[in-house]
């Protein structure tokens, strides 16, 4: 075998390894586990800007997310089939395409404040589910009304949802509730800052 020949070969297989490597990482990201940056001040003081979460994707396979969790979904659009996801994840891990930006501005993060069936009200800043009002150590400020008309009835497979910085936060009492299907996962553990790394609750 010529020296050529050898280089060929190596480098035939080097290709399969890292095409082998991207698919995988490509079906992991789409439908175990994904990474999600922290983009804006809207769940201070329980997640600040450019930390790393790690996202659970599976955590809502055979649920709907409950009161308290932290998730992450898409305002604008549904989670899809597993080739589109997959797909998708493709594009994101490529070096030369990158996330989709529009995409990016889209997936939000936000925690769950009430769940199908519930009512849910906002009174002199206070939150009230069912009546009762919700004991939220982890807010930020109090919590100003919206523009969605309120005392609302949670209808089925819908979820409203708000960040812990009510002051700033964009969110349920803005654009209604949102529907189970935008949900992405439940965003489980803080990767960085390494000083930061741990369950987030």
């Amino acid at each position: 075998m010529t020296n050529k020949d050898k280089f060929l070969k190596d480098l035939g297989s080097w290709f399969i390894v890292l095409v082998v490597a991207l698919l995988l990482a490509a079906f992991v990201n789409s439908q175990i586990f994904a990474m999600a940056t922290v983009k804006e001040i809207s769940m201070q003081n329980t997640l600040f800007a450019d930390q790393v979460l790690v996202v659970n994707r599976l955590s809502y396979r055979n649920k709907i997310p409950q009161k308290g969790d932290i998730i992450i979904f898409y305002q604008s659009r549904e989670i899809d089939s597993f080739f589109k996801e997959f797909g998708r994840s493709i594009s994101s891990i490529l070096p030369f395409m990158g996330p989709d930006e529009e995409e990016s501005r889209d997936r939000l993060v936000k925690r769950v404040i009430a769940t199908p069936g519930d009512e849910i009200d906002i009174r002199d800043g206070k939150v009230y589910v069912n009546g009762e009002q919700l004991n939220e150590p982890y807010v930020k400020g109090i919590t100003p009304e919206g523009i969605i008309k309120l005392p609302l009835i949670v209808e089925e497979n819908q979820l409203f949802v708000m960040g812990d910085n009510r002051e700033h936060s964009r969110d349920s009492r803005h654009f209604g509730c949102i529907d189970v299907s935008h949900v992405e996962g439940k965003a489980s553990l803080r990767l960085f800052p390494f000083s930061k790394f741990g369950k987030i609750k």
